[in-house]
């Protein structure tokens, strides 16, 4: 299961459901030396990021998971290069702001994370990468990031009570490049938003 990549929130469910080993160490498998990575993201709304501080609140005193400061979250979108905002901007002229719907609350093997459902999404990764392979895209907003190797059970236990929580709808209205710093040491640290491009 070790870097299995999911086409869907329901195959990702039920691979963590039955998971035994351990979660994936993210923090762990992140560089030493300094490092820096450009990827354009779509930040929350209001309604999402609460929606992720109250799943935070239900994962509270699990060891071994680092929280998602507000000025963190975010849904990837893909890598980007410095040189991509001009090009975004004209490929996304008229594109409009939409409606997402944020959870339910899931688990992917290094991260716990709220499911993002639009089928928007898609369309504006085509837009900032033409060329990625969105066989395995889920939009997805982490609220926790893995430090280390710990069992599955106890974030299980949590997640299938969160798992009832209503979806939440928010409005994502612009794309943000940045330029984020991914050292094991600075992740997690803010970021330097290199271009923001709205929709």
């Amino acid at each position: 299961m070790e870097g299995e990549l999911f086409s869907s929130f329901e195959e990702a469910w039920a691979a963590f459901l039955s998971r035994e080993e351990p979660l994936e160490d993210f923090v762990g498998s992140l560089p030493v030396e300094e490092s820096f990575l450009s990827v354009w993201h779509a930040p929350p709304g209001e309604a999402a990021a609460a929606e992720a501080a109250v799943v935070q609140d239900g994962l509270s005193g699990l060891r071994r998971l680092r929280m998602t400061p507000r000025h963190w979250l975010h849904v990837s979108l893909a890598v980007g290069r410095v040189a991509d905002p001009a090009v975004v901007r004209e490929r996304l002229l008229g594109f409009g702001s939409f409606e997402a719907e944020y959870g339910p609350a899931t688990c992917f093997h290094d991260a716990l994370v709220l499911e993002v459902r639009s089928d928007r999404f898609a369309e504006v990764v085509r837009a900032v990468d033409p060329e990625r392979d969105l066989t395995f895209f889920l939009p997805h907003l982490s609220v926790a990031y893995v430090d280390g190797s710990p069992g599955p059970e106890p974030a299980r236990e949590r997640l299938l009570h969160l798992r009832d929580r209503p979806r939440v709808v928010d409005r994502v209205s612009e794309v943000h490049l940045c330029v984020v710093p991914i050292a094991r040491d600075r992740i997690l640290t803010p970021w330097r938003t290199v271009a923001t491009v709205p929709l």
